[in-house]
C-alpha cells in the first residue's frame, strides 16, 4: 500500500447490473446501482469463476470487500470479497431513508458494430466460429437489425487472435471464443 492510500471495510447492497470484461473475455468486475449511484467494483480472483454468468441483470446483492482512499486525489477503487443475495432496497435496517430504485439499464438506441478480424492468423485461431456465434446470438436475441457484424483487417495482435472491436465503445478483445459471446452482448448491447 502506498503513502497516500487508505484502506478500509465496505458493504454495499444494490441491484446487479452487469460484468466488465477483461480484454481476453473474463469476468473481472461487476456494475452495481446503489443509492448513492452507479458503482464499479472489482471482484478478488477466487470470486471471479463462482459469480461468472451466475447473476442476472436487475438481481439485488450485498458486496463486502475492502476499498482503497487515495488521500491526495480521493480516488477511490473499490474491491469485492463476497458477495450475497440482498432483499430489494438492500438489507440494512436503516429504513427512515427513501430507497431509490433504479430503472432497468435502457437499451441502446445508437446502432453499434462488432468488427471480427478474417486475415489469415485468426482464422486460424477460430474467428470465423465466432462470427457464425455472433451472428446466431444476434438473431436469436432480436439485435441483428441494431448490430451490424463486419469482417476487418488485422489489428496486429495476431498471437492473441481471434481479434473483435465493438463499437460505438471500441472495446477491443483477444483470444474470443464462442462460449464468450454472450458475455460481449450483455456488456456492451
Amino acid at each position: 500500500m502506498g503513502k497516500h492510500t487508505k484502506k478500509t471495510d465496505f458493504t454495499l447492497s444494490g441491484r446487479f447490473l452487469a460484468y466488465i470484461l477483461s480484454k481476453s473475455c473474463n469476468v473481472k468486475g461487476i456494475r452495481l446501482a446503489t443509492s448513492q449511484g452507479e458503482q464499479y467494483i472489482k471482484l478478488a480472483r477466487a470470486l471471479r469463476p463462482a459469480c461468472s454468468e451466475v447473476l442476472q441483470p436487475g438481481t439485488w446483492i450485498q458486496v463486502q470487500g475492502y476499498q482503497k482512499v487515495n488521500t491526495k486525489t480521493g480516488k477511490i477503487k473499490l474491491k469485492a470479497k463476497a458477495i450475497m443475495p440482498a432483499l430489494p432496497g438492500g438489507s440494512s435496517s436503516n429504513s427512515n431513508a427513501p430507497v431509490q430504485l433504479f430503472p432497468e439499464p435502457a437499451s441502446k438506441t445508437q446502432k453499434g458494430k462488432i468488427r471480427i478480424c478474417q486475415k489469415s492468423s485468426c482464422r486460424k485461431r477460430g474467428s470465423q466460429q465466432v462470427f457464425t456465434a455472433l451472428n446466431s446470438a444476434l438473431q436469436a436475441s432480436g439485435q441483428d437489425k441494431e448490430i451490424q457484424l463486419q469482417p476487418m483487417g488485422c489489428v496486429g495482435k495476431c498471437k492473441a487472435g481471434p481479434n473483435l472491436v465493438v463499437l460505438p465503445d471500441k472495446a477491443r478483445y483477444t483470444k474470443v471464443k464462442p462460449k464468450n459471446i454472450t458475455n460481449i452482448l450483455q456488456q456492451h448491447f
